[in-house]
């Protein structure tokens, strides 16, 4: 029987493409989960894949959850967040109160036809076409498998060899 050695690397994962970055830490039952989908859709496009592989785009319903949110992503990012217009309703429907606009051009509704919204690096949320590609935020309520904190990695074979 051959004897093979691995060595792994931690791949750093904004360098990498179309990597998720999924920052899981469930403690209490029904907490929301953000996970940064480094790939680049359309709100739509995002929406079906987020309903495919978790559960919906973002959706971010108090203070609380927008700084989970913010913790999600990489800061220099925007990102479509489940948000669309009129009235301002989430992905999956349910209406929306909590609002993080931002101040100066946060709702110019270009042509009236901005009916998604992004969250910009500063965590100020924007109304975009909803064509245009942007990365996503996805909102996913799985528990971790031992109901404590988990994070996912991406580790890489750099080499091997045998003994």
């Amino acid at each position: 029987m051959a004897c093979v050695r691995s060595v792994w690397a931690l791949k750093y994962l904004n360098s990498v493409k179309n990597v998720f970055t999924c920052f899981v830490s469930v403690t209490d039952q029904n907490k929301k989960n953000y996970v940064f989908i480094n790939q680049a859709m359309s709100w739509s496009s995002a929406q079906q894949y987020c309903r495919k592989n978790y559960k919906d785009l973002a959706m971010i319903e108090n203070q609380e959850e927008n700084t989970e949110a913010q913790n999600a992503k990489p800061s220099n990012n925007v990102v479509w967040i489940g948000l669309y217009r009129e009235p301002w309703t989430w992905s999956d429907g349910s209406r929306s109160s909590f609002r993080n606009w931002l101040p100066t051009t946060g709702l110019n509704n270009v042509d009236k036809n901005q009916h998604c919204i992004t969250e910009n690096p500063q965590h100020q949320w924007a109304d975009e076409f909803c064509n245009i590609p942007w990365l996503f935020l996805v909102l996913d309520w799985t528990d971790s498998p031992a109901g404590g904190p988990s994070l996912w990695v991406l580790l890489q074979l750099t080499s091997t060899e045998t003994c």
